[in-house]
C-alpha cells in the first residue's frame, strides 16, 4: 500500500548534505544470525578509512568507538556493517552503556541454561535475580547483552561484598555490575496553550480520520492549567474475553504512564504545537506498571504506522515480542511526529524487580517488568519533545514497545529505555485496529 506521509519533515532527511546513510552496509557483516561478531583488525581499519579525521577506532562491545580530531559533518551513521557507532572527539569518552565494574568473587551459576545470544525466558531472569540478590539486596534490575549479564542497582551495596565476594560469572557467563542513580522518571512534553483557548470549549467531536501510531495526541494539564501536553499515539489494544461480539470489544490506546495528568486527550496530527483545539480521543486511563491504557472513544484506529519515508511500504503491525524472541543487536524503527522515522539498535533487554507491585487485594508483591535499550545514534538531536510513546518495532514488523526514557549516563541522542508490552500479553490484551 502507498506509504503513508507525514507533514512534519524528519531531521534524518538532511542525510543527504553528510556522505554517510543511517546504516553503512560493507562487504562484510557484523551482526548475523542473531549475534555480533567480534571484527577483526583489518575489518576495523576498513571502517576507520570511511571517516578521514578519525584517529582511533575501537572495539567496546557492542559498540564501534570512533574518536576523531576533528568531528565528520552531521548526522552520523548510526550503525556499521552492522554494530552501533558512537563517534566521539574525546579519546578518554566511554561508550554511550554503561558496562560497570567486574566481580572480584568467584563464579556461581542457576540451574537452569543460559545460551549466549538467545535471550532468557523470564523463568531464567527470576533465578538470576534469586542468585544475585543473595549477594546484594540493593539489585533490582538485570540488563541482558547476549555476551553477558549487567546487574544494576541503585545503592551501593557493603565494600567488603563487592571487593571479594560478588560473582563474575553466572555460568560461565560475564556479569558487571552498575551501582548508584540510574534514570529519572519520564515526563511529558509541555507546551503553553495558547492565551485565546479555554480547554473547556475544546471540541469533542469524535475523531473521524484513522488515527495510527507516530501522529501527536495532546491533553490539557490540570496540575498547571494554561499548560497543555503532548506525546506521540501508541497502538491499539483489546482483550478476547472482554466482550462476546468482535466489533463491540473495549479499545484502548497505549501511553507512557505520567505523561498526562489529566483525563481526556485530544489529538492533533498536523503539528507538534497546535495552534488551536484539537479533538477528542480517549478517556481515563489505567496503568500497568511502565504501560498505561486509555479508553478510545469511538475513535477509527489502525496499527499502520505514520510513515515520514517516501515511497516505503508500510505494513501494518504483526504482534507482541515475548521476551525470549528478542534478539539483542538487531535494528528497529519507530516514527515520532517531531523527529519523524528513526532507526536504531536494541542493545540490551532489562527485568526490573517491583517490590511494591499491587496485588490486587489492597496489598503490595514482587513483580517483573520488562523493557529494551535502544540505541538511536549520536550524530542527530536528542529526540524531539512529545515522543514518549512512540511505538518500536523490528523488521518483521512486531511491536517490542513504546519510547520511555534518555539514559541519565549517555551523551546527546543515545541510549533510551523503552518498556515493553510484556504486561499487557500477561493479561490478555493483543493488537487490534478500531472500526
Amino acid at each position: 500500500m502507498p506509504a503513508r506521509q507525514h507533514p512534519v519533515p524528519s531531521p534524518r532527511d538532511e542525510f543527504h548534505a553528510s556522505p554517510y546513510s543511517i546504516d553503512i552496509k560493507l562487504d562484510f557483516e557484523l551482526f548475523s544470525d542473531g549475534r555480533q561478531q567480534t571484527p577483526t583488525s583489518s575489518q576495523l581499519e576498513e571502517i576507520k578509512a570511511l571517516f578521514p579525521t578519525c584517529t582511533e577506532l575501537t572495539y567496546s562491545s557492542p559498540f564501534l568507538i570512533a574518536t576523531c580530531e576533528t568531528l565528520p559533518p552531521k548526522p552520523w551513521p548510526v550503525s556499521v556493517a552492522g554494530l552501533p557507532l558512537f563517534v566521539t572527539p574525546n579519546p578518554e569518552s566511554e561508550a554511550p552503556l554503561s558496562l560497570g565494574s567486574v566481580g572480584y568473587g568467584p563464579g556461581d551459576s542457576i540451574n537452569e541454561a543460559i545460551r549466549p545470544w538467545q535471550t532468557p525466558s523470564m523463568k531464567v531472569f527470576k533465578k538470576i535475580f534469586a542468585l544475585l540478590r543473595t549477594y546484594s539486596s540493593t539489585i533490582d534490575r538485570v540488563r541482558w547483552l547476549g555476551w553477558g549479564i549487567i546487574a544494576v542497582g541503585d545503592a551501593y551495596p557493603p565494600r567488603s561484598v563487592w571487593q571479594s565476594i560478588i560473582p563474575k560469572t553466572i555460568n560461565g557467563l560475564p556479569v558487571r555490575y552498575v551501582f548508584g542513580p540510574q534514570r529519572a522518571r519520564p515526563e511529558g512534553s509541555r507546551t503553553e496553550t495558547p492565551a485565546n483557548t479555554d480547554p473547556s470549549k475544546w471540541d469533542t467531536t469524535p475523531y473521524s480520520d484513522p488515527l495510527c501510531p507516530g501522529m501527536m495526541i495532546c491533553s490539557p494539564s490540570v496540575r498547571k492549567p494554561g499548560t497543555t501536553m503532548f506525546a506521540t499515539t501508541g497502538v491499539c489494544v483489546h482483550r478476547d474475553y472482554d466482550r462476546e461480539t468482535p466489533d463491540k470489544r473495549p479499545k484502548y490506546i497505549t501511553l507512557l504512564p505520567r505523561t498526562f495528568d489529566s483525563d481526556l486527550l485530544y489529538g492533533d496530527i498536523h503539528q507538534a504545537s497546535p495552534e488551536g483545539p484539537g479533538r477528542e480521543i480517549a478517556g481515563a486511563y489505567r496503568i500497568f506498571n511502565d504501560v498505561a491504557l486509555g479508553d478510545l472513544l469511538k475513535v477509527k484506529y489502525t496499527r499502520e504506522t505514520i510513515s515520514s519515508v517516501p515511497n516505503e511500504e508500510v505494513k501494518p503491525f504483526g504482534r507482541f515480542l515475548d521476551t525470549q524472541e528478542v534478539t539483542i543487536g538487531e535494528p528497529v524503527s519507530m516514527d515520532t511526529p517531531v523527529n519523524g522515522r528513526l532507526s536504531g539498535i536494541l542493545i540490551s533487554r532489562e527485568v526490573r524487580r517491583i517490590t511494591d507491585a499491587p496485588d490486587g487485594e489492597g496489598g503490595t508483591t514482587v513483580d517483573f517488568t520488562t523493557g529494551d535499550w535502544v540505541y538511536f545514534g549520536n550524530g542527530a538531536e536528542v529526540l524531539g519533545e512529545g515522543s514518549t510513546g512512540a511505538v518500536v518495532w523490528n523488521e518483521k514488523w512486531d511491536v517490542l514497545g513504546h519510547l520511555g526514557w534518555r539514559a541519565t549516563w549517555s551523551g546527546v541522542g543515545s541510549c533510551y529505555y523503552c518498556p515493553s508490552f510484556d504486561v499487557l500479553v500477561d493479561v490478555g490484551y493483543e493488537l487490534t485496529d478500531a472500526p
